[in-house]
C-alpha cells in the first residue's frame, strides 16, 4: 500500500511540474531573439558562398524573411553596391576538371546571368553571397531584416554583419627555382643554394624569379614568358615537360584545358578560378608544376658565391663552365580571380 501511495505521489508531483514547469510555446510566436550563429559572418570577396540559416528562438515557421538593408557598419549609410545587379559565371552543374577538358564542354555547363552580390533566401534567412560581391567595396556590413510568420512581422535592424573580405589576386605555394643538370644524366649538380628562398611572397629564389601580373579581366589565361638573366626571351618550345619515368610530371597544361605554343610564350586557358581546381590539392605532388629546357637552348648557367652570400643585398655569382647542362624549373601557383595573367619566368643565373 505504502509503495502504491509513493507512485501516486511521484506521478501528480510529474504533473504538476508539467504543468507549471513546461511553458507551451504559443502557435505563431515570433521571438525578438532572432538571430545568426556567425556574427559577424565573413565572406571572401568573389566567392561563391551560402551561409547558416537563421536561429529562429522558438518562433514558429512558415518565415517570409525580406532583405531591407545592407549598411556600412561605422556610417550607417545604406551600400548601393549591394542593390545592383552584375554579370556573373554561374555554373548549372559541377564542373569536372578530369573530363571537362574543351571549351564547349564548359560552356554547356556554364551561362553568364545578371546577379546580385547578395540575396536572403526567404523561408530559411540563408544569405547567398555570389561572385558579384568582388564589385562590392570590401569592408564590413550590418544587415536589416523584416521577419513574417503567421503571428505577424517584425523589423530585425542589424541583426547581423558580414564582412567582405578582400581576396588576393594570386599565391605563391612554393618559390621558384631551378637545378642544373649534365647531358645524359637525371642527377642534379648540386651547387651552393642554388634551391635556397630568398623571399617566397614575391616568387624569387637565387636563380629564377617568377613575376604575376593580372592585365586583363578575360579571358582565363596565363600567359608564360621564361627569359635568361639579360632579358632574351626563350621560344614556347623551349618548355618542355619533365620526364619521370615513363610518365611526365606536371606542368600547368595539366591544370587548363587549353594549351597553345607560340614563339615567345606558352598560353594557358583555365575554366575558372580557383586555378588550379581544388580536385589538385590531394593529387602527386599538389600543385607543383616542373619543366624541363634542353641543353640546346642553354648558352651558360651561373650559381651563387657562397663565401659572398649575403641574400637579397648582395647575390655574388660564378659562371659554370665545365659541361653543358639541361635545367629542371619547379615552381607552384594559385589564381584566386579570374582573368588574363603574364607569368614571367626570369631565370636569374642563365644565358640563353
Amino acid at each position: 500500500m505504502k509503495k502504491y501511495i509513493k507512485i501516486l505521489s511521484l506521478s501528480f508531483a510529474l504533473l504538476v511540474i508539467g504543468a507549471f514547469g513546461c511553458k507551451k510555446v504559443a502557435i505563431g510566436f515570433l521571438s525578438d531573439n532572432l538571430r545568426y550563429s556567425a556574427n559577424p559572418l565573413t565572406v571572401n570577396q568573389g566567392v561563391f558562398l551560402i551561409s547558416n540559416g537563421i536561429i529562429s528562438d522558438d518562433s514558429t515557421p512558415p518565415f517570409k524573411i525580406t532583405l531591407l538593408n545592407i549598411r556600412h557598419k561605422e556610417t550607417g549609410l545604406k551600400e548601393e553596391s549591394f542593390f545592383k545587379q552584375y554579370t556573373v559565371a554561374t555554373w548549372k552543374s559541377a564542373y569536372n576538371p578530369l573530363t571537362d577538358t574543351t571549351l564547349a564542354l564548359i560552356n554547356a555547363k556554364r551561362s553568364m546571368e545578371k546577379k546580385e552580390p547578395l540575396t536572403v533566401l526567404e523561408k530559411s534567412g540563408q544569405f547567398m553571397f555570389t561572385q558579384a560581391t568582388d564589385s562590392v567595396p570590401a569592408g564590413e556590413y550590418l544587415i536589416d531584416l523584416q521577419v513574417e510568420n503567421p503571428n505577424g512581422k517584425k523589423t530585425y535592424t542589424g541583426i547581423t554583419s558580414i564582412i567582405i573580405k578582400p581576396v588576393a589576386e594570386y599565391e605563391y605555394v612554393n618559390t621558384p627555382y631551378f637545378l642544373a643538370l649534365p647531358v645524359g644524366s637525371e642527377t642534379a649538380i648540386r651547387f651552393p643554394y642554388d634551391d635556397q628562398w630568398i623571399d617566397q611572397a614575391k616568387g624569387q629564389s637565387t636563380n629564377t624569379t617568377l613575376t604575376i601580373r593580372k592585365v586583363a579581366d578575360s579571358p582565363n589565361q596565363i600567359v608564360l614568358k621564361v627569359i635568361d638573366k639579360n632579358g632574351a626571351v626563350f621560344p614556347g618550345k623551349a618548355l618542355q615537360r619533365r620526364p619521370s619515368g615513363n610518365d611526365y610530371l606536371k606542368t600547368l597544361s595539366t591544370f587548363a584545358y587549353k594549351t597553345t605554343v607560340t614563339d615567345t610564350a606558352v598560353l594557358y586557358d583555365y575554366a575558372q578560378a580557383r586555378f588550379p581546381d581544388i580536385y589538385w590539392d590531394s593529387q602527386s605532388n599538389g600543385l607543383n608544376c616542373y619543366y624541363r629546357i634542353y641543353e640546346q637552348y642553354i648558352g651558360s648557367i651561373d650559381y651563387a658565391d657562397s663565401k659572398g652570400w649575403n641574400p637579397p643585398s648582395q647575390i655574388p655569382y660564378l659562371t659554370y663552365t665545365t659541361q653543358p647542362v639541361k635545367i629542371n624549373i619547379r615552381f607552384n601557383t594559385i589564381l584566386y580571380k579570374p582573368g588574363k595573367y603574364i607569368y614571367e619566368l626570369k631565370l636569374r643565373a642563365t644565358k640563353k
